[in-house]
């Protein structure tokens, strides 16, 4: 209000009256700006204790326990995917999805994803994989190849070998010496270690001495040195030839030994005045003087002429030539005939007016007795209306065989094409299997090949039908009730599902024989007396497989390639592939698969493992198997349903075992032959489809 309004009440300012007092003018400050406005220092520790408290305890009442097991100890732990709260092995975090990683020097890096749940408590190992193994393998001066496990890992003396941490058997070869064995135990971890090795010599040191000295030394037909020499042989029996002019030739046989330093008695060679130039009809006869071995025709020989001599000629299939040598003979050329030797073939045939071929030659019609050279042939039977059928003969002297023709009609030969599986009396089941041409053997550079493992062409053309599984024990036992296959070491090989095995040959041929005849089918084995003396070719009946089809059935893949082992290609075996000399056999066998374990140490049940594209169990492993075919060592190329040789006194196995475990045993190329029965060698049926 106004100044002049401000009076006292009941009276005026006139005279003395009260003085009036005027009000001061005020004014608020004004406030501070808000930046200006801190909180203090100490607000903000509070502050961030008690937001770091609240964090910790949510974190540790929602947390969960991890335990961790490091292989090894010492690796270094990170953890991806929150936050983690360490205590040793103990490892605190909310559930959620988590990779865990670990390193360590000497290991490979690893990684292991882990969800942590509510329930916690929970336990996960993480082991590293030690890094592989440096290891120099030395063998100077030598030069040689390093096998390891049984592959091919490369040269002696040379760079260091990357192998896995653990236990592996070294092999090391050099053309000349003896192979060198041994296991190592590599440490892996990048760890470097020195393999020395010294190789033996595999050949002996002969000295060789004639009288007259300077006689030419001849090995393999090749001239090797003078006498007097030393010369290094291979191990093994060597056949040498001294030759000297005007003196006989003399055959000397010496069994070297790796490593052995002898001298030989000195030869006294006789004086010779006469050469023989000997050929045969045929040739490669083998050639005996006195009987002494001088080498195959043709060939020239040196005699003494003032006596008298005894000339031999023999090869197989043919009769022997002798030839008398009376004294006083001069140089000449001896040509010498060997007659070939002839079989009988008691050949029936269905229909009976069926005319029957050698080659192109026609023999005549219906049944008939055939007297043939010894040696393989090939007959064919032929009507009109009739699909022709051709019959591979192997006449053997002494031994007169009985055959049997029946030819079937086309109709027949399509109805009998249309059934893929048989099932014979004694349960077992056979697939039809429709081969054709292949190679048969191995090639000269493959590891592990042996001498008899030849490449040969080799054409199929008679369908077949094969075992899908080895006889069993309870079903050799409905044709023998008695038998035991035994132990082997105390382990059993009897069990009713494990493969009939200690059984030989002729067993498993008369056990064919009793199966075809429960059928009604004729028999494919001649049995005289009790023994096996030959076999019908043209018969249905049941039989051991051939071994150029018990090739082709695990051999040759559907693309037309062949495989190296039941698995595939390379070693070690994939697991289960099959059963092998294994780990769980370690104690009882020599060799083994190092790191394989197939869970069987002797013969396992059939079926335990996975057939092959022909739904064919164990044709690589368990038990190896009896061929139907004589073993030849090499036999002939581009044969057509070989049967094997026409005589001889042991039988082709095909098939590795529960025994094998080397590179040559394992591949399928693997040749082996025998006449005994073994704990490891049993048989698997077949039978000719048309």
């Amino acid at each position: 209000m106004p100044a002049e309004d401000l009076k006292p009440a009941g009276g005026d300012t006139a005279g003395g009256a009260d003085e009036l007092i005027a009000p001061l003018a005020y004014a608020p400050p004004e406030p501070a700006p808000r930046e200006a406005r801190r909180p203090r220092r100490h607000h903000l520790g509070i502050a961030a204790a008690l937001l770091a408290v609240a964090t910790i305890a949510w974190f540790l009442l929602g947390a969960r326990v991890l335990e961790v097991r490091l292989q090894p100890a010492s690796a270094e732990l990170d953890v991806d995917g929150g936050p983690s709260l360490a205590f040793g092995a103990r490892i605190l975090l909310h559930p959620g999805d988590y990779v865990l990683r670990a390193a360590a020097p000497g290991y490979a890096p690893g990684s292991l994803a882990v969800r942590v749940t509510a329930a916690g408590g929970q336990r996960v190992e993480l082991a590293l994989k030690k890094l592989p193994g440096r290891v120099f393998v030395n063998s100077a001066p030598v030069a040689g190849r390093v096998l390891v496990d049984g592959v091919d890992a490369g040269a002696t003396n040379g760079e260091a070998l990357r192998l896995a941490a653990g236990e592996h058997t070294i092999r090391v070869e050099a053309e000349r010496y003896l192979p060198h064995e041994q296991s190592l135990a590599v440490e892996g971890m990048d760890t470097e270690q020195t393999l020395e090795i010294t190789l033996a010599p595999g050949w002996g040191t002969y000295r060789v001495e004639t009288v007259p000295p300077g006689a030419s030394i001849v090995v393999d037909d090749a001239p090797l040195a003078t006498t007097p020499a030393d010369i290094e042989l291979p191990a093994g029996e060597r056949h040498l030839r001294l030759r000297l002019e005007g003196y006989r030739d003399e055959a000397l046989m010496v069994n070297a030994v790796a490593g052995e330093r002898r001298t030989l008695a000195a030869l006294t060679l006789a004086r010779a005045d006469a050469r023989l130039r000997v050929s045969s009809n045929p040739a490669g006869a083998s050639i005996t003087l006195d009987g002494v071995f001088q080498g195959r025709t043709p060939l020239e020989l040196a005699i003494d002429s003032s006596r008298a001599h005894e000339l031999i000629a023999f090869k197989a299939g043919f009769e022997r030539a002798v030839r008398a040598l009376p004294a006083g003979g001069k140089s000449r050329d001896i040509a010498l005939e060997l007659p070939a030797l002839s079989g009988e073939i008691r050949l029936a045939v269905t229909p009976p007016d069926a005319e029957v071929f050698l080659g192109e030659r026609a023999l005549g019609r219906g049944a008939q007795t055939l007297t043939l050279p010894s040696g393989r042939h090939t007959l064919r039977v032929q009507r009109e209306g009739y699909a022709p059928q051709e019959l591979a003969v192997a006449p053997r002297p002494g031994f007169p065989q009985s055959l049997g023709v029946t030819l079937g009609t086309a109709a027949e030969a399509k109805a009998k094409s249309t059934v893929t599986r048989i099932t014979t009396a004694a349960g077992q089941e056979l697939v039809l299997l429709r081969p054709g041409p292949f190679a048969m053997g191995s090639s000269r550079r493959e590891v592990g090949r042996r001498a008899n493992e030849a490449l040969r062409q080799v054409r199929l053309q008679r369908p077949f039908y094969l075992g899908v599984a080895e006889v069993s024990n309870a079903e050799f036992r409905q044709f023998r009730a008695g038998h035991s296959s035994g132990n082997f070491k105390g382990k059993s090989l009897n069990d009713d599902e494990q493969p009939a095995v200690n059984l030989s040959w002729e067993d498993a041929a008369l056990y064919c024989n009793w199966l075809s005849a429960k059928e009604g089918l004729p028999p494919f084995y001649t049995v005289q007396g009790g023994r096996v003396s030959g076999f019908t070719a043209a018969s249905r009946g049941y039989r051991l497989p051939t071994e150029a089809e018990w090739a082709w059935a695990a051999i040759v893949q559907a693309d037309g390639s062949s495989a190296r082992f039941g698995w595939g290609q390379e070693l070690p075996p994939s697991a289960k592939a099959g059963n092998f000399a294994d780990q769980s056999g370690a104690t009882l066998l020599g060799q083994v698969i190092a790191g394989y374990d197939d869970g069987f140490a002797v013969a396992a049940p059939r079926k335990r493992f996975a057939p092959n594209r022909h739904g064919l169990f164990d044709l690589s492993g368990n038990a190896a198997e009896w061929m139907h075919d004589i073993y030849e060592a090499l036999p002939a190329e581009g044969r057509t349903d070989p049967t094997g040789a026409g005589s001889g006194e042991f039988h082709v196995i095909r098939g590795a075992s529960w025994r094998h475990g080397s590179v040559t045993e394992l591949r399928l190329a693997f040749r082996d032959y025998g006449k005994e029965a073994r704990a490891d060698l049993g048989f698997r049926l077949a039978r000719y489809a048309e």
